[in-house]
């Protein structure tokens, strides 16, 4: 019996190594060292890009890689109304990212790990990445530590494999950010990606006091505040390649011998975020005590709910992503003072949606491409109690907005080496306001006087022209 257990318990460890390097898939959130999936099940996964310097030995391996994006920026702004006035104006020189990214595996090369470092920010925001991968099986691979969150495609995408210097504005609004947790993913199909999925329970750190979103990038310690306040988020993400993967970026890439095959991928995720916070920051009042108890606890908590439906195809060198996003916060008061808020005096339920469509065009394969932008955000107005009159005034966390832009990429060797010129055209509607705190992308937009029709412009135009340089070695 006990030679039988013996020989059972070799073939369970033989079969476990058999399969542990088969699927080995990376957030490839910022591309610059991605491993690269490998292919059926018990392939090794152990492919690692051709750009940077790499080491190993037996039983482990380390590549090196830096990039760095050199930019210009040029903004007008102007306030469009009857009485609109010149607004803010600069051109800037600016090192805009420059990080370096470290990765490889030990022991094993089912023991995976990465490093991505950012030095521009600094600080206590220095670490982008920080993971552990045990890369278990196709179907289920097992991670551990910090990346960006696998909600949305164009933020999981590297700022480096985009048609423009910069995600567009209504990704910038919805983007869950970096994220701390453990979380699972795999694949179902070996060589045709039937379903990709990515599920995880994270920290979620809230943002900022009117923005409910998740954003744990920065190093956190163990003294909590009123934005670390039991804070805990669960995500989900779910893709689909039936012809084939589609490789995470915005541009077709591919070379004269594969592009003519057609793809195409579709992704849903999902986002519930939950955290306490200051409910008097920024005019966000509906606490009916602002302040916080003894024990340091602001009395208001805030549910979040986030969507997002994307769509991506390529072809010819043609490539189209589309996104569209929805969230939803509740707020509630804890403990003895425990409500919903519900007057108008008080921020009831927020409802924020946009959409996102962007288009290019390889005109010459790997070296020369256009592209245009085109999104829209759908912020939520709320009403409250207006400043001397007590008649309820339109009030926005963040300005309604339309943004168009058109870019142009040459590729001097690929993404490692290219110029790219955009040219963007933002407008914003700035609601009636009854106190400051509202938020842009780019700038912080002014608001109307409180008398409604009595201000010098409802819209604030941005023109932005950027002109970036970037490597990769």
């Amino acid at each position: 019996m006990a030679k039988f257990w013996w020989t059972a318990l070799a073939l369970m460890i033989s079969a476990g190594l058999w399969a542990a390097p088969a699927m080995a898939q990376s957030s490839e959130s910022d591309n610059l060292g991605s491993i690269q999936r490998g292919g059926a099940e018990g392939a090794a996964d152990t492919t690692l890009g051709k750009k940077g310097l790499s080491f190993s030995t037996d039983g482990f391996e380390l590549t090196i890689k830096t990039r760095v994006q050199f930019r210009l920026t040029y903004q007008n702004e102007v306030a469009n109304g009857e009485n609109g006035t010149n607004g803010r104006d600069f051109i800037n020189f600016r090192v805009r990212r420059a990080k370096t990214w470290f990765g490889g595996y030990i022991f094993e090369k089912d023991f995976q790990y990465e490093l991505l470092l950012n030095w521009v920010s600094g600080g206590d925001r220095i670490v982008e990445e920080a993971k552990f991968r045990w890369a278990v099986m196709q179907y289920i691979n097992i991670n551990a530590g910090q990346q960006k969150l696998q909600w949305n495609w164009e933020e999981a995408t590297s700022s480096g494999s985009q048609h423009f210097v910069d995600r567009s504005y209504v990704n910038e609004v919805f983007n869950q950010d970096y994220a701390k947790g453990i979380w699972i993913d795999g694949q179902v199909g070996e060589d045709t990606p039937w379903l990709k999925y990515w599920f995880g329970i994270y920290n979620g750190v809230l943002a900022d006091d009117d923005d409910f979103r998740n954003a744990d990038w920065a190093i956190q310690t163990e003294q909590f505040s009123n934005l670390v306040d039991g804070e805990m988020m669960l995500n989900l993400r779910l893709e689909t390649h039936p012809l084939g993967e589609v490789a995470r970026g915005m541009s077709d890439m591919r070379g004269e011998d594969e592009r003519d095959k057609i793809l195409f991928a579709i992704g849903l995720g999902v986002n519930w975020f939950t955290s306490g916070f200051d409910s008097n920051a920024a005019g966000v009042r509906d606490d009916t005590v602002p302040t916080p108890t003894a024990s340091g606890r602001f009395r208001t908590s805030q549910d979040t709910w986030a969507m997002t439906l994307d769509g991506h195809f390529r072809w010819m060198g043609l490539s189209v992503d589309v996104a569209y996003f929805w969230r939803h916060t509740e707020f509630h008061n804890r403990g003895a003072n425990r409500f919903s808020p519900s007057g108008q005096a008080d921020v009831g339920n927020l409802n924020d949606s946009g959409f996102t469509f962007e288009v290019g065009y390889m005109i010459l394969v790997n070296q020369l491409s256009v592209g245009i932008r085109f999104d829209m955000l759908n912020a939520e107005d709320f009403w409250q109690g207006g400043s001397g009159t007590g008649t309820p005034r339109a009030f926005g966390l963040r300005p309604d907005v339309t943004e168009i832009g058109l870019t142009v990429n040459y590729y001097i060797q690929g993404d490692n080496l290219k110029l790219t010129l955009d040219i963007l055209m933002v407008s914003q509607q700035v609601p009636v306001a009854v106190g400051d705190g509202l938020d842009g992308v780019y700038n912080a937009p002014p608001s109307r006087a409180n008398a409604v029709g009595g201000d010098s412009a409802d819209h604030n135009d941005l023109w932005i022209v950027r002109l970036q340089l970037q490597w990769i070695f």
